[in-house]
C-alpha cells in the first residue's frame, strides 16, 4: 500500500554555510526555531518522586523559554495521569505501555521534537533556583561546550556536593546561596556522572540520536557519553556553580542487589574497554590531581599559562591544573601532552590545544622547545622509565624558570618489597621500577630546584594490617621512628612539587 508524508518547511530557512563543522552544525540546529530549551523528564514509577521533580522545574525555572517532554517509562503508579493533569502550556507526553529498558524509551523521540538546547532529567532530581540560567550561562560561553553538568548530593567522580538541611525548603535556600553564576567554577572534565545535564541540539545532530549506546543498559552510559562528545570536539564541562539535589543512593546501588550491582559495575567498565580500543573509564581517567593543590604555591603566571603532560593517560592531571588555574583567575592555558601509548592520543587531542606527540621517551626534549611551560606534570613514576635520569633532566630542560615540575617516584621500599623478600610472591608489584629511595631522588629534585612538597600515597591499610606490619620491625625502634618506618612501609608512591 502507498504511503504519503509531507513534512511543511514553508516557516524554515535554509542553513547558511560557515567556515567551520562546529558553525555549519549549529546553522542546522538552529534551522527550525522552536523553544530555547526542552526539558525531558523520563519517569518510571515513583510517583512522588516524579511529582518533587516537575513541581521543582516549574517553581525555579523562570525567564527563560522552554517547553517539557514528560515521558512515561511503562509506570503502573498513576505517573500517567499526573503528567495529563500537569497544567503548562508547553508540554508533550509520551506514554509507553511497557518498561524495556531507558534506552528504548529514547529511541522513540525524535531530534526535531527538542528545541536549540535539551535537558536531561531522571524523576529522582529536584532542581533549584536559578539552575537553568547558571547551565545555559556556562553553555553559551563557547561554541565548543557540548555539555554543562551541574554539580549535585549523592553522586561520584568529585561532582559531589552535600548541603546539611532538614527541610526541602531549607535545601533549596542554602541551594539560591550557592546557585551563583561564576565562570571561574567551571571545570573541563574527562568524564561526567551525566545528572541535570543540558546538551547542545546539534550535539545530537553530529553523534546521532540517541546520543548513548544502547549496548551501556545501565553503567558507564555517562562515561561513554562524555567521551563520544569530547571526540565530536566539543568541551565537556561541569557548572561547579550550580547544584541540584539527586534524591537516590547512587553509591550504593539504591534498589538493586549488592551482588547484581558490583556485577553491572564490572560489565559496564568492561564494555567501556572493548569499545574503546582498551581505555579504562576509571584507571586511565581518575587520576586526579584536585588533591594535590593545597600543596602548590599560588600561582605564578599572570595570563597565559602552558601546561605540558608526559604520560598522563588521558590526560586529567593537566585538565586539573587548567582548571586550579581557572579559579584563581587565570583563563587562558594552553595544554600540550607527550605519551608513549597510542590508545591516549585521540583523548588528549580532545583536550589540548598545543601539540600532543606520541613517541618513545628518548625523544621527549625534540618534541618540545626548551623552558617553553610553566607547568609539567609527569603522572608516570620517574624510576618506571628507562633512564630515569635523563627524563627528570628532559622535564626541568622544558620547564620555564620559576615553573612547576610534578612527578612521582614508586616507593619500592614498601610493605611489599618487604614481604616479597620474605618470599610472599603474590604481593609485589610486577611492573619493574628501579629501587630508588625517596632521600635519593629527593636530593637530585634539590639540586634542579625548589623542593615544594612531597605528598605521600598510602595502601590504604586497615589498622589490622598497619598493626600486623609493626611486628616485622626491630622492637628496640623509638616510637617516632616506628612511626616513621610505618608511615614509610605503607607508601605506595611519593608525589613531589618542585619549582624550577
Amino acid at each position: 500500500m502507498e504511503q504519503f508524508r509531507e513534512i511543511n518547511t514553508e516557516h524554515m530557512e535554509p542553513p547558511k554555510v560557515g567556515e567551520s563543522l562546529h558553525t555549519n552544525r549549529m546553522s542546522v540546529a538552529q534551522m527550525d526555531g522552536g523553544m530555547e530549551v526542552s526539558i525531558l523528564i523520563l519517569a518510571y514509577n515513583r510517583l512522588e518522586k516524579t511529582r518533587r521533580c516537575v513541581e521543582s522545574v516549574l517553581a525555579h525555572t523562570v525567564g527563560i523559554e522552554y517547553e517539557l517532554i514528560l515521558l512515561d517509562n511503562g509506570s503502573t503508579d498513576g505517573t500517567l495521569e499526573y503528567f495529563k493533569q500537569i497544567s503548562y502550556p508547553h508540554k508533550k507526553i509520551i506514554h509507553i505501555s511497557k518498561n524495556l529498558g531507558a534506552a528504548y524509551s529514547t529511541l522513540n523521540i525524535s531530534v526535531d521534537d527538542f528545541g536549540r538546547f535539551v535537558c536531561f532529567l531522571a524523576n529522582d532530581l529536584i532542581v533549584t533556583p536559578n539552575w537553568l540560567h547558571n547551565l545555559l550561562t556556562c553553555i553559551k560561553s563557547d561554541d565548543r561546550i557540548g555539555i554543562a553538568n551541574p554539580v549535585s548530593s549523592n553522586t561520584s567522580n568529585l561532582q559531589c556536593v552535600e548541603f546539611p538541611y532538614k527541610t526541602e525548603r531549607e535545601m533549596q535556600q542554602k541551594a539560591r546561596q550557592f546557585n551563583r553564576s561564576d565562570p571561574r567554577k567551571w571545570e573541563d572534565r574527562q568524564r561526567l556522572i551525566t545528572l541535570g545535564t543540558l546538551i547542545r541540539k546539534e550535539v545530537l545532530l553530529a553523534g546521532g540520536w540517541p546520543l548513548s549506546d544502547a549496548g551501556f543498559f545501565h553503567d558507564f552510559g555517562d562515561d561513554d557519553m562524555t567521551f563520544a562528545i569530547r571526540r565530536l570536539g566539543y568541551r565537556t564541562v561541569l557548572a561547579g556553580d550550580t547544584w541540584i539535589c539527586h534524591d537516590h543512593d547512587l553509591r550504593h546501588g539504591e534498589g538493586k542487589d549488592p551482588a547484581e550491582f558490583q556485577k553491572s559495575i564490572q560489565i559496564g567498565r568492561e564494555n567501556f574497554q572493548e569499545k574503546y580500543f582498551g581505555v579504562d573509564a576509571w584507571e586511565d581517567v581518575n587520576n586526579y590531581y584536585i588533591p594535590y593543590f593545597p600543596h602548590f604555591p599560588k600561582p605564578a603566571v599572570q595570563q597565559k599559562a602552558r601546561i605540558l603532560g608526559v604520560d598522563v593517560r588521558c590526560g586529567t592531571p593537566i585538565l586539573d591544573i587548567k582548571n586550579w588555574l581557572r579559579k584563581a583567575g587565570i583563563f587562558d592555558a594552553e595544554l600540550s601532552a607527550f605519551t608513549q601509548d597510542p590508545k591516549y592520543w585521540v583523548d588528549l587531542k580532545t583536550i589540548c590545544t598545543g601539540p600532543v606527540i606520541c613517541d618513545r621517551e628518548e625523544f621527549l626534549t625534540d618534541s618540545f622547545l626548551p623552558e617553553s611551560f610553566d607547568y609539567i606534570a609527569a603522572d608516570r613514576p620517574i624510576n618506571r622509565y628507562h633512564e630515569p635520569q635523563k627524563i627528570l633532566n628532559d622535564l626541568f630542560t622544558l620547564c620555564k624558570k620559576g615553573g612547576l615540575v610534578i612527578c612521582r617516584i614508586k616507593n619500592t621500599f614498601s610493605f611489599q618489597s618487604y614481604l616479597h623478600q620474605l618470599g610472599q610472591r603474590d604481593v609485589y608489584d610486577p611492573e619493574f621500577s628501579y629501587q630508588i629511595p625517596v632521600e635519593t631522588f629527593r636530593s637530585a629534585l634539590e639540586k634542579k630546584g625548589l623542593v615544594r612538597s612531597i605528598v605521600a600515597h598510602p595502601f590504604g591499610l586497615s589498622p589490622e594490617q598497619l598493626q600486623a606490619l609493626d611486628t616485622l620491625l626491630p622492637g628496640e625502634l623509638s616510637k617516632e621512628r616506628r612511626k616513621d618506618a610505618l608511615d614509610h612501609m605503607g607508601c605506595k608512591e611519593y608525589l613531589f612539587i618542585v619549582e624550577k
